[in-house]
């Protein structure tokens, strides 16, 4: 089976799998040596992920390799979240997986580490393909999308690579990958021509968002061709990865633990892969009833809000839906982007002083509603009709808001902070009152990273305070 073969199974169609209690995979194991990487990819959720940085124990990783090949695995890659090449003991896995009797040892890296020391070490251990991960072919565009200028070095290791395949007499695979966005789609041509005998072949894949930990790819990444509004994925049925911690997860990008399913620290490879939680995830995902997981975004195209299948397991990350260090990135390089906008309102009652401002902000770019919480309206306003949830249906709803998040406060800071927009909208009835302060504020904090606030005239004659009072009084 080829390398492009093996990306398309996994988002084929292939019935047979779908169980609750599939056949355990023969092929498409990995073991996440160490979640620590050498470059940020811009569409990468490395750049963003709190995890603690470690590597697997040795006797997990031996286990883990024996356990799996005694069901019937036959087939492992050392890698995941991480760089292989940052193990130093990463030829003794090779060898480990080949002395057990894997038929086929595989790594991926983005080559900077793959010195020709490190390369010999893991061929002369007994790997059957390395490949290259190569997200651009040429130096400026590479250092943009990695994140590090080690196109040169990259080019240097790969020409060793296939130098010392000849000189060992071995028979291992060369593979080179890339991984196209909108910014590289356009190069794919050029790979043939500057990896030409490097490589016995180059395989294409679309950014998408890897995990579930990256929306923004759909809105700020993804390639132009690239029309998908559904995602399959066999994960869930055909796929082990077991995490630098001992974990079994359902995702090979589990920045944060959100998809574990078992503990592999407890109870066993098998009893893991057949145990209660993963079941369920397989039920959810033959259900397509994925509400309140990472897989839900990943398959729909969305962002949607995730809680981890397992809490105890996974690291807390506020920030994991933020988008601003992939719009710095872009905005950096001199390239164009679709801008955040953020637009605080109470929203207590629509009126078409909101749908004014809610359309001035969607011709700037995309927006993201900070809804004021109960308590928030409170400290300056009477009680709301709604409650926070009420508002937050009626408001989603509405065309041209891509997000709805909780504002806790009538000071914008905290928000503002956190996501960085390149644009704020508000009417100008802040400039005077209880919002006044706050107003100059929020100048002052979106002045620091560029951002500007954008204010609409005021829509005189109607307010949801006024309204309020009006049905109060019709009331008495």
């Amino acid at each position: 089976m080829d390398l492009q073969e093996r990306v398309r199974l996994k988002k084929a169609n292939r019935s047979e799998l779908y169980s609750l209690e599939p056949p355990f995979p023969y092929t498409n194991f990995l073991i996440e040596l160490s979640n620590a990487c050498n470059h940020a990819c811009l569409f990468c959720a490395h750049q963003k992920m709190k995890r603690k940085v470690g590597k697997i124990d040795p006797k997990m990783a031996e286990r883990a390799l024996r356990q799996a090949y005694e069901l019937g695995t036959r087939e492992v890659g050392l890698y995941a979240t991480g760089e292989p090449f940052i193990v130093p003991e990463l030829a003794d896995y090779v060898k480990l997986a080949k002395d057990i009797g894997y038929e086929y040892v595989y790594i991926t890296s983005n080559g900077a580490l793959a010195t020709p020391e490190r390369i010999r070490a893991v061929v002369d251990a007994g790997v059957d393909s390395v490949k290259f991960s190569i997200n651009a072919p040429e130096r400026r565009m590479y250092a943009f999308i990695h994140g590090k200028d080690d196109f040169d070095t990259v080019m240097e290791n790969l020409k060793y690579l296939n130098q010392y395949r000849k000189e060992s007499g071995r028979s291992f695979k060369i593979y080179v990958t890339g991984i196209l966005t909108r910014f590289t789609e356009a190069m794919r041509d050029d790979y043939f021509t500057v990896f030409e005998g490097l490589a016995d072949q180059i395989v294409f894949k679309d950014v998408y968002n890897q995990g579930g930990y990256m929306p923004e790819i759909d809105y700020l990444l993804r390639c132009t061709h690239d029309k998908e509004v559904y995602r399959r994925c066999n994960l869930p049925f055909d796929a082990l990865c077991v995490t630098c911690e001992g974990y079994l997860s359902v995702e090979n990008a589990d920045f944060e633990n959100m998809l574990i399913v078992a503990d592999l620290n407890k109870v066993s490879l098998k009893d893991g892969w057949y145990g209660e939680k993963m079941k369920e995830v397989r039920w959810m995902f033959l259900q397509d009833k994925l509400c309140g997981t990472l897989c839900d975004g990943c398959v729909h195209h969305k962002q949607l809000p995730a809680q981890p299948l397992m809490p105890e397991y996974a690291t807390p990350n506020d920030d994991i839906y933020v988008d601003y260090p992939v719009r710095k990135r872009i905005k950096d390089a001199g390239f164009d982007y679709q801008k955040l906008v953020y637009v605080p309102m109470a929203a207590d009652i629509i009126h078409p002083g909101h749908i004014h401002i809610l359309r001035t902000a969607s011709s700037l770019g995309r927006v993201v509603v900070g809804l004021f919480s109960d308590e928030a309206i409170r400290s300056y306003k009477p009680e709301p009709y709604m409650c926070y949830e009420q508002r937050k249906t009626v408001v989603e709803s509405i065309q041209g808001v891509a997000l709805v998040v909780e504002q806790s406060s009538k000071d914008y800071e905290q928000n503002l902070r956190k996501f960085k927009p390149d644009y704020m909208v508000h009417g100008t009835d802040w400039r005077e009152g209880p919002l006044a302060a706050v107003r100059q504020k929020a100048f002052d904090i979106m002045a620091e990273w560029g951002g500007e606030i954008v204010e609409p005239e005021y829509t005189q004659g109607i307010s949801s305070t006024e309204l309020k009072k009006k049905a109060k009084e019709a009331l008495q």
